[in-house]
């Protein structure tokens, strides 16, 4: 049975120039520091069920549950990202829905990279060229009217089966770790309970798995498939080497924390 399609995202991009933005600079010099970890708790809630959230008078409750600050701080942090711009004004106006240009942008790129089909048809604030997130569909030609001819009977032809995808390890482990790849990779790399920029070590352990594979003739049915297996084999065998090297218990990674697969697959 096919997988039904996801509209929500399981991990977004943090940029590291999100201080620079003048936006957050005013947020937090009108509300405190702690402004930051409310709009941050907004972007979950929106980015958890796709690029958009309706509002509800409850949102100031659910904020405050969530953060520890009081309701009425959460409700003027939202106000401030409205007059600020961190959410569109005009469309919370109109329609009562927190959302942002950035927001969308940053929505479809990840869909995009996680190679699924998605369009934003429903409060876009982009211009049809920035919410294509697949190829554009060929242009049907018109056919050309046939010359009538002699009827025959149809030849009996048996249907052949399409042959399965060959597994090609070595293409796929460079599409995992291609440059593009760098933001995953760190987020892995924390996943994995490692150092900021230890990315030799993951390509360590998927060399390792991806070795074992061609031993054994391990066979996936796609790259999304590889690289799922991929990241689980590889979790295994990076707590298999801390244990062997170190008698007391490595420090798992944060529990609250899981790695949404940025590679075309969903971790496990």
């Amino acid at each position: 049975m096919a997988r039904i399609a996801k509209s929500g995202l399981e991990y977004f991009p943090f940029d590291i120039d999100f201080f620079q933005d003048i936006r957050i600079r005013k947020l937090i010099k009108r509300q405190g520091g702690k402004a930051v970890t409310v709009y941050a708790l907004l972007l979950c809630l929106i980015y958890k069920n796709g690029y958009f959230m309706q509002w509800d008078d409850e949102l100031p409750f659910i904020g405050s549950e969530m953060s520890g600050f009081e309701e009425a701080y959460v409700l003027e942090v939202i106000k401030t990202c409205l007059t600020l711009g961190l959410f569109d004004k005009n469309m919370y106006d109109t329609e009562q829905v927190l959302t942002s240009k950035g927001i969308q942008v940053r929505y479809c790129n990840i869909q995009r990279l996680n190679k699924r089909m998605s369009r934003i048809d429903k409060y876009s604030l982009l211009d049809e060229p920035q919410q294509r997130t697949t190829a554009s569909k060929p242009k049907t030609k018109q056919p050309k009217a046939a010359k009538p001819v002699t009827p025959q009977a149809p030849a009996q032809v048996t249907p052949v089966p399409p042959a399965p995808t060959k597994t090609n390890n070595t293409e796929w482990l460079h599409e995992f770790f291609a440059n593009g790849q760098s933001e995953n990779l760190q987020m892995l790399c924390k996943n994995f309970g490692l150092g900021y920029g230890e990315i030799g070590i993951l390509r360590s352990l998927a060399e390792a798995v991806v070795a074992e594979w061609e031993l054994s003739k391990t066979q996936h049915r796609d790259y999304s498939d590889w690289s799922r297996h991929l990241i689980s084999a590889m979790r295994i065998k990076n707590r298999d080497t801390a244990s062997n090297t170190n008698n007391q218990p490595s420090t798992p990674a944060p529990t609250d924390y899981t790695f949404g697969g940025g590679f075309g697959g969903q971790d496990v």
